[in-house]
């Protein structure tokens, strides 16, 4: 059983997403059945991390600690100490986190027959294929190239004239274009109650407007909390139609003070004023509506470098456009294998994928940005980052899932940067076309155009 080491835990926060984000349009199509909160945790922890991970071809590979990792699934033993879930407590949630990942779908009918059950639907799932590996204790995941509309539409409201599969509400090469939320995975899985997780992620859609959440209170019930589960839609007679609406008063009150009560690193309160409104139609609740103060504290990127080039001080910081240069650099190395030629040479292949690092992500340039800042100089920066793309994608391919800045620049960056000389002497006879003792990077990348 693996032991609590605070190094060890700042590390695995650096290796993953501290913020999820995904299209708005996911949660308004497709939805889980009512699941339990560990597996609720991973199952949107797990959104957050595809976006870095998912190329489109190949599935995705999680090991199970990992999904621990990111549902924050610790236990605290009386001496302090603390270990993730492993064994056969482990294996339950496995168990349960294959239920919630295959029922995370889109579900519509279109006509019901006479006694209101449905006669004509659709279901598209979010993942296409979903395997577990009990041996090697991993999950393979493959999002579903299914086209949900032949058109998109940007977040300015335009057309564009390219079909939405449902890995495009996943994955997106510039945020700014799409209408997404974002909220913080380690608030989501902090927060004791489902139904506060759940509540959690909706208000998160508003987080600046908060008026847009006024919502019918079936809707509401059924998409949101959970708590209701209609004739129209059961029709299997094996499944059970659920009403929990006397206890939605319960739950609303439990969620408003578990997020009230949700407070910065320094105290600060991060949702103020949070309550909800009914709105009635005679004596019957039509709507519901949330108020709140809009609020962000509670998103990594708030506490990060500005993209405008100002440090907390006001001055320009020179290290921006640097920054960009190396994480542009990411983006190459991202797209291209490595393979040795018959002479021994390392030589590269073009293998593009649709996925790429946003230049503009603050989260993603954070690390970049401190060690320039501290003065570490941007050859290194390179060669370090083509060192373990190398290193990754030739000797260790099943490592190759952590390229990120994040880790790469991350607690283990003076490790990688000792071992660079070491690195350059063993290869050299592979990196070099020619007898010359300086390194260079042998390949055309784009922070050495002519």
């Amino acid at each position: 059983m693996q032991s609590f080491n605070l190094i060890d835990e700042l590390e695995n926060e650096e290796k993953f997403r501290n913020d999820v984000k995904y299209s708005r349009q996911l949660p308004e199509m497709f939805s889980t059945e009512d699941i339990n909160a560990a597996s609720e945790n991973i199952t949107f922890a797990i959104l957050g991390e595809l976006r870095d991970r998912y190329n489109g071809k190949e599935p995705v590979t999680f090991s199970y600690q990992e999904l621990a990792e990111l549902g924050g699934l610790w236990v605290t033993r009386k001496n302090g100490t603390k270990n993730l879930y492993n064994g056969k407590r482990l294996q339950k949630i496995m168990y349960e986190l294959n239920d919630a990942l295959k029922n995370f779908s889109y579900y519509q009918v279109r006509e019901t027959n006479e006694d209101g059950t449905p006669k004509s639907w659709k279901t598209i799932n979010i993942f296409s294929i979903i395997d577990f590996d009990g041996t090697k204790k991993e999950v393979k995941l493959t999002l579903s190239d299914a086209v949900i509309n032949p058109q998109q539409v940007d977040a300015q409201g335009n057309i564009i004239d390219k079909p939405l599969h449902v890995y495009d509400l996943i994955n997106s090469k510039d945020w700014r274009t799409v209408k997404h939320l974002q909220y913080s995975r380690g608030i989501n899985n902090s927060l004791p109650s489902k139904y506060s997780k759940r509540i959690y992620r909706f208000i998160s859609e508003f987080r600046s407007f908060p008026k847009g959440t006024k919502m019918r209170i079936d809707d509401f019930d059924k998409k949101i909390l959970k708590i209701l589960k209609t004739e129209e839609e059961v029709f299997s007679k094996t499944a059970e139609v659920f009403d929990l609406r006397k206890n939605r008063k319960k739950y609303l009150e439990t969620a408003v003070k578990e997020i009230s009560e949700l407070k910065t690193v320094t105290g600060e309160q991060i949702v103020k004023n949070l309550d909800y409104i009914y709105h009635m139609s005679g004596r019957r609740i039509q709507s519901i509506e949330f108020t709140f103060t809009p609020f962000s504290a509670d998103l990594t990127g708030n506490t990060n470098i500005s993209l405008t080039k100002h440090t907390s001080s006001g001055k320009t910081s020179p290290f921006i456009d640097d920054a960009k240069i190396v994480l542009e650099y990411f983006n190459y190395l991202s797209k291209i294998n490595f393979e040795l030629d018959k002479n021994g040479v390392i030589k590269h292949q073009a293998n593009y994928y649709e996925i790429q690092f946003d230049l503009n992500d603050t989260q993603l340039l954070q690390p970049i940005h401190k060690l320039l800042e501290s003065g570490v100089l941007i050859d290194e920066l390179l060669q370090v980052a083509e060192m373990k793309a190398i290193d990754w994608k030739l000797n260790s391919p099943q490592m190759i899932n952590n390229f990120r800045p994040s880790v790469v620049f991350g607690n283990k960056f003076s490790e990688y940067r000792a071992f660079l000389m070491t690195f350059k002497a063993q290869n050299m006879d592979k990196l070099l076309y020619d007898n010359s003792s300086d390194f260079y990077i042998p390949l055309d990348g784009p922070w050495n155009k002519s």
